[in-house]
């Protein structure tokens, strides 16, 4: 039910491990996780099948919410409207010294929920956990009152 989506070493396996059982490979070097698809996304029958976009985007690099930009695009590419699902911006790496400031700066650029985490020491994971389980829940409440869809997001 949910799309991980962020250009190669913004922290995608990362964070997976960090609100996870999971154990993708990591490493400080992009592509790291093997047989991904341009880093874009990596199941092409998973996109058309979930239910909300979690756009993660590496806060240590100049202008971040450009990646934003680049990542509808080719979403909207492969199916038009898929990047107007709803989402989650994850604000990733919030540990390095660049990263307070384009949080602002992302922040004064998007009308979506921006949650700012560190994959690498689990600061603030709870509260992306907490959020994306109030998604899966309104999901479930959508679909046991037979619309399909979810009563909020």
């Amino acid at each position: 039910n949910l799309l991980q989506v962020g250009f190669p070493n913004a922290g995608k396996s990362s964070l997976l491990r960090a609100i996870s059982n999971a154990k993708p490979a990591v490493a400080a070097y992009p592509f790291t996780t093997l047989n991904a698809h341009v880093g874009i996304v990596k199941y092409r029958d998973h996109e058309q099948r979930c239910r909300c976009l979690l756009f993660v985007l590496d806060m240590s690099l100049p202008e971040p919410w450009t990646h934003l930009d680049h990542l509808c695009h080719e979403l909207d590419q492969f199916e038009p409207g898929l990047s107007r699902r709803p989402q989650v911006i994850v604000a990733n790496k919030m540990d390095l010294p660049e990263a307070p400031g384009n949080l602002v700066a992302l922040r004064s650029r998007v009308a979506q929920r921006v949650i700012p985490v560190s994959a690498l020491s689990g600061q603030n994971t709870e509260e992306l956990v907490l959020h994306l389980r109030e998604l899966y829940d309104g999901y479930v409440q959508g679909e046991d009152a037979g619309t399909g869809t979810a009563t909020r997001w």
